[in-house]
C-alpha cells in the first residue's frame, strides 16, 4: 500500500481528542515526541544528520536510493515496506539505522506490515544485526494474532510465501525497549489534527504521523544538544492525491497537504510519480 501525504476535500472535521496520559503531560510535546521512539533510534538521532522518510511508491528504485542514501542517514520505513531485501543486504545501505513503522489496521489486532498481513519479518533479524533498529507500532503492541483475527482478510489473500507467525527473533525484539515502543495516533504531535467525525478511526496518514513525530523529536534534540541547525528532514516519494493510487478517506489528506506545500527550514519533499 503506498504511504500518501497528500490531499482531498474535507467535511465533518473535529480535532482529534488529546487524550495524552500523565506522562506526556509532564513533559514538552518535542521531549514526549523523542521519548516515544526506540531507545536505539534515539541514540541514532543523535549521532546522524537526516532522516529519510520512504514512502511505498513503486517509481522508487533502488538505484535512486543508491545515488541518493548518504552515511549520515537514519531511514523510516512503512508497514510492507519496499526493497526488503535492498534494505537488508546493500553494502552501505543496510548499516544505516531503520525505524520501521506499523500501522494498527483499525481498531483491530493487526498491523499493516506484521503477521499474518502480508510481511517483511524475515529481513528484520538481517537488519537488527546490521545496524539499529527500532521497530515502532501505532496504539497498541503486537497482540500476535492469527489469520482469524483478520477483519477484511479478503484485503490480503494469503500466499503460500506468507509468514503467518511471528518467528522468536523477531518476538524478542518485539519484547525489547532498545528495539520497540507503540505511538498512539492521538500523541500530542497531531492534537491540531482535523479528523473526521463520520469516519471510524479517522486519523493522520502513517507518512503524516511520523513526519509530525521526528519533526518534534529534531527540535528536542536541537534543544539539548545546542546546535545552530536541526536535523534535516528528506521526505521521498510522498505524492498529490490525484497521482496515487490509493488514500483513504479516513485521512484528511487537505490538511496535511496544506502544511506539507510549505515544508518548515531542513526540511525537503522530493515528489516521486
Amino acid at each position: 500500500m503506498q504511504t500518501s501525504i497528500l490531499l482531498t476535500e474535507s467535511s465533518n472535521i473535529r480535532p482529534i481528542a488529546n487524550d495524552n496520559n500523565a506522562d506526556i503531560n509532564k513533559v514538552s510535546k518535542e521531549a514526549a515526541a523523542f521519548n516515544n521512539l526506540p531507545a536505539n533510534i534515539q541514540t541514532a538521532l543523535k549521532q546522524k544528520k537526516r532522516i529519510v522518510f520512504i514512502a511505498n511508491n513503486p517509481s522508487i528504485s533502488t538505484e535512486q536510493l543508491e545515488e541518493l542514501l548518504r552515511p549520515d542517514d537514519v531511514l523510516v520505513l512503512f508497514n510492507d515496506f519496499i526493497h526488503a531485501d535492498f534494505f537488508a543486504n546493500h553494502t552501505l545501505i543496510s548499516t544505516l539505522p531503520k525505524l520501521l513503522f506499523f500501522r494498527q489496521i483499525g481498531d483491530s489486532k493487526l498491523h499493516f506490515g506484521l503477521p499474518p498481513r502480508s510481511n517483511n519479518v524475515s529481513v528484520m533479524k538481517r537488519m537488527a544485526k546490521a545496524a539499529p533498529l527500532g521497530l515502532l507500532l501505532s496504539n497498541r503492541s503486537y497482540q500476535f494474532p492469527t489469520p482469524e483475527d483478520d477483519p477484511s482478510p479478503h484485503d490480503d489473500p494469503i500466499t503460500a510465501e506468507r509468514i503467518l507467525t511471528i518467528p522468536p527473533a523477531i518476538e524478542s525484539l518485539l519484547q525489547s525497549e532498545r528495539y520497540h515502543s507503540v505511538l498512539s495516533e492521538h500523541h500530542p504531535v497531531v492534537d491540531d489534527y482535523p479528523s473526521f467525525k463520520d469516519i471510524h478511526s479517522s486519523a493522520p496518514s502513517s507518512g503524516f504521523l511520523l513526519y509530525r513525530l521526528l519533526l518534534a523529536a529534531r527540535a528536542h534534540l536541537q534543544d539539548i544538544q545546542k546546535a545552530e541547525l536541526p536535523l534535516q528532514l528528506l521526505m521521498l516519494g510522498f505524492n498529490d492525491n490525484d497521482k496515487t493510487a490509493h488514500f483513504w478517506q479516513g485521512h484528511n489528506w487537505e490538511f496535511e497537504r496544506q502544511e506539507m506545500s510549505s515544508p518548515p527550514p531542513e526540511v525537503e519533499v522530493i515528489r516521486q510519480y
